[in-house]
C-alpha cells in the first residue's frame, strides 16, 4: 500500500510513493562513510524517516558521501523529511572512533 502525498486532483506538485524500504544499518568502520540506503531501480526516494541509535553523532548526506561537515544527528535524533528527491542514495558517516546504528525508512516512486 502507497503512501500518498497530498491529494490526486494536484498535478505535478505531489507524488505517491508506492515502494518502502526500510533499513536497520551498523557503521562497519569507524570514520569511513558508507550507503545507508538506496532509492529502488528506476524510482526516486521521496519520504525519509531517520533515527540515529549511536554511539555518537552521525553525519547524512543525500546523492552524495557524507562527510563530517554534513547534517548531523544526535544519539537518539530523529530526521524526517518530505518532498525530497533521493536518486542515487543516503549515505552516513560516524564520529571519529564510533559506529553508530542507524534505522529508518525511504519511501521511494
Amino acid at each position: 500500500m502507497g503512501i500518498i502525498l497530498g491529494s490526486g486532483s494536484i498535478t505535478g506538485q505531489r507524488r505517491y510513493a508506492d515502494e518502502v524500504t526500510a533499513f536497520d544499518v551498523t557503521l562497519a568502520i569507524a570514520g569511513t562513510a558508507e550507503d545507508l540506503t538506496v532509492p529502488p531501480t528506476g524510482k526516486t526516494g521521496r519520504i525519509v524517516s531517520i533515527v540515529n541509535e549511536g554511539p555518537g553523532k552521525v553525519f547524512l548526506a543525500f546523492d552524495g558521501t557524507a562527510a563530517l561537515t554534513d547534517l548531523a544527528l544526535a544519539k537518539g535524533d530523529v530526521y524526517s523529511e518530505a518532498d525530497i528527491s533521493i536518486v542515487t542514495k543516503v549515505s552516513f558517516i560516524g564520529d571519529t572512533g564510533k559506529t553508530p546504528r542507524v534505522r529508518g525508512v525511504l519511501w521511494s516512486n
